[in-house]
């Protein structure tokens, strides 16, 4: 971040100041000032001068102005992905026509004189959202004339363009909006644009509930129509949402409902206890998913990484339903396993990988059972060990293939940084923190 300094921005602030407190006057030419500023304008103004012609003495001179948008504040409107935005437009360019001797008026080498009596340059918004005219959006439409002819205009405008929709890292997604001016009419030959960078007009403006803006680009291109240059000015801001409740309230049930899927496949296939909690698992997916659709913004054409998610963990979730099902009639068969089974269960059991992954025992709620159950339980049929040993095994594969699908989803789908999609950023600030000391 780069700030700028005093000197760069002196002269827009006394504009500014100046216009405030400054009575601009009508001029008659027929009548003479009482005053030197009357006296100046009648000078600059009653004469041969024409507020339509550019202000140059040869024609075959384009005019050169320079163009410096400061923001001072903005809305970012997720309904219509547009910025709504308040900005003084600075510009400046040199009159030909407006230039005077100081000592001829008591030394008064600037003069404030209204955007109405002098050539202003035609500079408009074309990606506005609205169809709105320059001189309605802005307000302060006066001009600081200097003696050597430059003059300096700060009018504070309201803007609105459009934005890019991207919702894909959503909760921490950025938008760019793009805002092109040039002028209507006049071409390169005639008029042409200048700009050094896009600016905020202090650390206030980017002070917002939700949206911050991160970086302020400018880009000069030239259009070509019927062989004829249109020189047009591209700024380009990009806008990071900051949202702690979006985070806490949605990675939370996240990382909830990761542990409770695979808490289940630690729990007996046949046990109450996992049937209830699949039964959780599943209200709370399709209420979450429910929920965030109703919370992430509609348009565009993007899916946010994060119920994509919710997706692949639905499907988990139903994979899982199937897999505890399966697993109870499984362990329920009391018939010879086929050979296939017996030999694989067999052959784990004795293999040392084997039987580190069927090391761990299931978690369930201790019952005491009777001498009558013991008794059963000590007589099961050698089939009936193989039937749940083969269950066991399948719940220990599930696991593994659950949580693997589980990093790698949440590595794709859930953003836990701003990503920079935009090139390099690039932010200027207007200090005013020193602006008392001129």
């Amino acid at each position: 971040m780069q700030i700028l300094s005093l000197s760069s921005i002196v002269s827009i602030f006394i504009v500014v100041s100046f216009c405030q407190i400054c009575y601009v006057e009508s001029i008659d030419c027929d009548k003479e000032p009482y005053h030197e500023v009357g006296r100046l304008k009648k000078f600059l103004l009653c004469g041969s001068y024409d507020a339509n012609q550019r202000p140059v003495k040869d024609m075959k001179f384009a005019v050169n102005v320079s163009v410096l948008p400061i923001l001072m504040s903005f809305e970012y409107d997720e309904s219509t992905n547009s910025i709504n935005a308040n900005m003084l437009l600075t510009t400046e360019w040199l009159d030909e026509n407006l230039k005077w001797d100081p000592k001829d008026y008591n030394n008064q080498s600037t003069v404030a004189i209204s955007s109405e009596q002098i050539w202003t340059p035609d500079f408009q918004l074309y990606s506005s959202t609205v169809k709105f005219d320059t001189k309605q959006s802005c307000t302060n439409l006066r001009c600081l004339v200097k003696s050597d002819g430059s003059v300096l205009a700060v009018p504070s405008c309201d803007f609105s363009a459009r934005c890019e929709a991207d919702y894909t890292d959503w909760p921490l997604d950025t938008q760019r909006c793009r805002m092109l001016f040039g002028a209507w009419m006049e071409h390169a030959g005639e008029v042409d644009y200048h700009t050094r960078f896009a600016c905020l007009g202090s650390e206030q403006s980017n002070l917002h509930t939700q949206w911050r803006v991160v970086s302020a680009k400018k880009i000069k291109k030239e259009v070509s129509y019927n062989n004829v240059t249109y020189p047009t000015l591209m700024y380009d801001y990009v806008l990071e949402r900051h949202s702690g409740i979006h985070l806490a309230g949605i990675l939370t049930p996240i990382i909830l409902l990761i542990m409770m899927n695979l808490f289940l496949t630690w729990l007996k296939t046949d046990s109450l206890e996992r049937k209830l909690l699949l039964a959780v698992s599943i209200v709370c997916h399709f209420y979450f998913l429910v929920f965030i659709q109703w919370t992430v913004p509609k348009n565009g054409d993007t899916v946010p990484g994060i119920l994509l998610f919710y997706r692949t963990s639905i499907i988990i979730t139903g994979i899982l339903l199937i897999h505890t099902l399966l697993g109870s009639v499984i362990k329920g068969r009391r018939n010879p396993p086929p050979s296939l089974i017996a030999l694989l269960a067999g052959t784990i059991h004795k293999n040392k990988i084997g039987e580190l992954v069927l090391a761990g025992e299931y978690m369930e709620v201790e019952y005491k059972k009777s001498e009558i159950q013991q008794a059963e339980n000590s007589e099961l049929a050698e089939h009936q060990k193989t039937w749940s040993s083969f269950s066991r095994i399948m719940d220990r594969v599930m696991f593994l293939l659950y949580l693997v699908t589980y990093v790698i989803s949440f590595a794709m789908y859930i953003p836990l940084k701003y990503a920079s999609r935009f090139g390099e950023y690039e932010l200027h600030v207007l200090d005013y923190k020193d602006i008392n000391h001129f």
